[in-house]
């Protein structure tokens, strides 16, 4: 049987191969904002890959955050220390924990979630950010735990959290962006899905591929 952390390392892998083959619908989408978020996402992600070899050798939590610094020295820019701040603060908050818990995680993500909105500038959900897709699959994980029935298993864990992220990401399509490059058009930002929104849900949608396949 798999450790978390074999786990962990196929679904770094497939997120970085499934956010890299989205660099030219990431791109197409910025095109209000900065229209860099694809070439910044696929640097990151390229880099990522070059130093998998190494991540075998860390625990989980270290793990985590050397991929997050690798993503906010790679990718630069706001996407860079969003992303980047999601990994290393989900490394800290999982620690020297070797067998975290489905708690554990969710815990570890809502950290994550909460500094993330900190730095950029207390972002809630509906200002058309990738908060309004990672916010409701935190709620979302939450809700299954605390729900008093039969503990979900990861699976399950993650698909809610996908599928609750994919409507989140859906809903920015309607919404005039508030945060980034893309707010300064206003009413032109409406109408176009957020691309650091949709990050979010490839990089669950990976994840559950992911844990199907083990």
């Amino acid at each position: 049987m798999a450790t978390q952390k074999e786990i962990l390392i196929k679904v770094i892998e497939s997120i970085s191969n499934k956010l890299i083959d989205a660099e030219k619908t990431l791109t197409d989408l910025d095109s209000i904002g900065d229209a860099d978020c694809g070439v910044g996402v696929r640097r990151g992600f390229e880099a990522v890959q070059r130093v998998m070899n190494e991540l075998s050798q860390l625990e989980l939590g270290d793990l985590l955050k050397k991929i997050g610094f690798t993503l906010a020295y790679t990718i630069g820019g706001t996407s860079g220390a969003m992303l980047g701040t999601g990994f290393i603060e989900t490394g800290k908050s999982i620690g020297e924990n070797t067998e975290p818990s489905g708690q554990d995680w969710v815990t570890a993500v809502e950290s994550a979630l909460t500094v993330i909105k900190r730095r950029g500038g207390n972002t809630q959900v509906g200002d058309k950010t990738l908060v309004d897709s990672l916010e409701p699959a935190v709620e979302t994980m939450k809700q299954l735990l605390n729900s008093g029935q039969q503990q979900p298993d990861t699976v399950q864990m993650v698909e809610a959290a996908y599928m609750a992220a994919k409507a989140g990401s859906d809903r920015t399509v309607d919404m005039v962006a508030k945060k980034g490059r893309a707010s300064y058009v206003g009413e032109r930002s409406r109408g176009n899905r957020d691309p650091g929104s949709l990050v979010i849900v490839l990089m669950f949608e990976a994840a559950l591929e992911t844990l199907k396949g083990a």
